[in-house]
């Protein structure tokens, strides 16, 4: 047997162990920190799903570009002369090299530095040095860079490798329930401001995509000296049982979580320039959960998550953030953290300091984040251990299952939307970890024949 049928056979063992271990709620943990594992995951997940590469509001005008990622591929959006978007994958068709020396910027072409191959922003071939006499027949129109699928969901971008598949908007399912009030709150919609931040650290992509899909049970501890010093700040003030306040909501492969109060007139600490603009297009029940939210968090399989709310510890806000979980190999993740506002408040400098200082509560400089990374780098760590492998160690993700947790309930009520929801779920119920590794275990499997 081969070297790649022998890593893709351990790999397949350890997807159908996935599958047979979840059903009570545990996983193999030597998934979290494997080097076959994380090559299969680049050809299996990331070249068959869709991915979050950015916002429209990036991309305002014709030439308007930023290098953005799918797995470890790189690829430029751009929007061309003609207002069209589009995900290039950052590669001359002549020797392969690539065009993009900045993240971001304006442009009408892309130019290769290795022989001056050049491209418009439509990716069509613009022309070469001595193009009429080196290259007399070559069929120009033919000559278009290798582009990605791209859709857009309330001013999300995602793109995909594959030709073939779902659409956005299926992909998404149920969850545009949830998106359609997170990013579509006022009639206004979402704008990015600024340029993403950006940081590495030294924990498994998947950890981190999990956790976000809906775990306040880890804050209990992680977070605990942090909250100690300034709890129930804002809105947060008006909750006195926190689990009791919190919701899990999952669908097939996506999941959420979020905190409510009775005062439906609460948005999230926003001030009346969102109240007044409040999208018409939301139904009663969207209107309605938007109106007691104080805080949401979630995660678009495989590697998007969003933070929308106000900080517990009153570290200012409201705001909302976007991060990409962007994998940089086994045990290794780059964080690409957007900050947003509605638009209606893009020039309220007032709320924006207020709203930056709640978005930096949790990057590198904040004490959350801090305690994350800690955590997170350790488990990376301790799953590539040998004995993980050898004795084939499972994680515990039984919260919520029958019997096991007190409190948890399905919650039947139109104004929690389409998906499964639990209450008490973001402390008690760990179904959103049990839904994201459903999701990677069924993706690994679905496309485990696939080969390069």
């Amino acid at each position: 047997m081969s070297e790649t049928s022998s890593r893709s056979e351990y790999v397949d063992n350890l997807v159908a162990k996935t599958a047979e271990t979840l059903e009570k709620g545990q996983y193999p943990l030597s998934i979290t920190h494997d080097e076959a594992v994380y090559e299969a995951e680049r050809e299996r997940i990331f070249s068959n799903t869709w991915c979050f590469v950015g916002h429209v509001s990036e991309f305002e005008e014709p030439g308007d570009y930023a290098r953005r990622y799918i797995g470890e591929d790189p690829f430029i959006i751009v929007r061309d002369e003609s207002g069209e978007l589009h995900a290039f994958l950052d590669l001359c068709l002549h020797r392969g090299a690539q065009f993009c020396t900045a993240e971001s910027g304006n442009t009408s072409h892309f130019r290769c530095p290795y022989h001056g191959w050049t491209y418009k922003n439509d990716g069509t071939l613009q022309g070469a040095p001595h193009m009429r006499e080196a290259y007399c027949e070559l069929d120009t129109d033919t000559v278009t860079l290798e582009e990605a699928t791209l859709e857009s969901y309330q001013g999300l971008l995602f793109a995909r490798m594959a030709g073939e598949g779902p659409s956005l908007e299926a992909y998404l399912g149920d969850f545009t329930w949830y998106l359609d009030m997170l990013f579509g709150l006022t009639e206004g919609g979402m704008t990015v401001i600024g340029e993403p931040h950006r940081w590495e650290s030294g924990h498994d992509w998947k950890t981190s995509s999990e956790s976000f899909a809906g775990d306040s049970y880890h804050v209990l501890t992680t977070h605990q000296a942090g909250l100690e010093t300034s709890l129930g700040k804002g809105p947060w003030s008006k909750i006195d049982d926190f689990p009791e306040a919190s919701y899990l909501a999952c669908t097939d492969k996506h999941a959420g979580g979020y905190y409510l109060v009775e005062d439906p007139e609460t948005f999230m600490g926003y001030p009346a320039a969102v109240t007044d603009n409040l999208n018409p297009d939301l139904s009663e029940p969207q209107r309605n959960l938007a109106g007691r939210s104080v805080f949401h968090v979630g995660t678009i399989f495989p590697n998007m998550s969003y933070i929308h709310g106000i900080q517990s510890a009153g570290w200012g806000g409201p705001w909302l953030s976007i991060r990409v979980w962007q994998p940089r190999g086994p045990g290794k993740v780059e964080v690409i953290n957007w900050w947003l506002v509605p638009e209606e408040l893009a020039d309220d400098e007032e709320f924006k300091r207020e709203s930056h200082r709640g978005w930096e509560s949790l990057s590198p400089g904040g004490a959350f984040e801090a305690d994350d990374l800690v955590v997170w780098n350790g488990i990376s760590d301790s799953c590539q251990s040998t004995m993980v492998d050898r004795r084939e160690t499972l994680g515990n993700m039984q919260l919520g299952l029958d019997g096991m947790s007190e409190g948890v309930k399905r919650v039947e009520d139109p104004l929690h939307g389409p998906a499964e929801v639990t209450t008490k779920g973001l402390y008690f119920d760990e179904r959103h970890s049990r839904t994201w590794y459903g999701a990677w275990q069924s993706t690994m499997e679905k496309y485990g024949g696939e080969s390069r």
